[in-house]
């Protein structure tokens, strides 16, 4: 079905790259107008670059989403230059890799301010705008991680765990506005960011092949997740909130 995103205005931070970049294409191109979010300047104006020439509507503002003044900036940018958004999909999100007793108080600290409180803080300055607009569409980037005890991921696993519980308290806080909120659960995706985690063990191939090995269907691809966040963006999810989607390559099948 085209057109699924058709008349929506979505912003998606942490979009220069990964799930971020793919879900801004597939957005745009179900007739979306997006507003990508990120740090890095230079590719998240080229992904916005590469929808335009694509014929499809984009633009990029540079935000920090853990400082709430960027955020109030940006979020006026996107109502100046595209109007009122009415689909958020918080992305944004770091992996801090390491044992419980040997991570630093400033990675546990940066872990949980990108994973759980940018999502605080952009929820904050877009909710009251979507309000205005009659309503709209929330997604939270959770992660199989929320229900998988990763041992070397404890400040990863537990941050991922806050944003599913996060969503639940949103989706019944705002269902009397008409703002629906829902967490998305990948498995492991072939982005960047998994592709440098790998690069940083002692036996890459190695555990690639466990981590291949512990999904069912295997590793993913970022359009994978893209287009789950699509469905949840469209009005074809309109009965669900506060629910966990988990696309994650049946790991927590076994």
């Amino acid at each position: 079905m085209p057109n699924r995103l058709k008349n929506k205005i979505a912003i998606i931070t942490g979009a220069a790259r990964g799930i971020g970049a793919k879900s801004a294409e597939l957005f745009a191109a179900e007739g979306a107008a997006v507003a990508i979010w990120d740090v890095n300047a230079e590719r998240g104006n080229t992904v916005a670059q590469q929808i335009q020439s694509a014929g499809d509507t984009a633009i990029f503002c540079k935000c920090d989403v853990t400082d709430a003044t960027q955020i109030k900036d940006a979020a006026q940018h996107i109502t100046s230059e595209l109007g009122t958004p009415n689909v958020l999909f918080n992305n944004a999100g770091i992996a801090v890799v390491g044992e419980l007793e040997h991570i630093s108080e400033a990675d546990w600290d940066r872990q949980y301010a990108v994973n759980v409180k940018s999502i605080y803080l952009v929820s904050r300055a877009i909710v009251p705008l979507m309000r205005e607009a009659g309503g709209g569409a929330i997604i939270n980037m959770a992660s199989e991680s929320a229900y998988v005890g990763f041992p070397m991921h404890p400040a990863y696993t537990s941050s991922k765990a806050a944003v599913v519980h996060l969503t639940r308290s949103m989706a019944v806080r705002y269902a009397e506005d008409n703002i629906r909120v829902n967490s998305l659960c990948p498995g492991t995706i072939n982005t960047e960011l998994y592709q440098e985690f790998i690069a940083q063990q002692d036996d890459p191939e190695a555990v690639n092949r466990e981590i291949e090995a512990m999904h069912p269907l295997g590793i993913g691809e970022p359009e994978d997740i893209a287009w789950a966040a699509v469905y949840l963006a469209s009005d074809e999810s309109r009965y669900m909130t506060g629910a966990p989607m988990l696309v994650e390559g049946g790991i927590l099948s076994l």
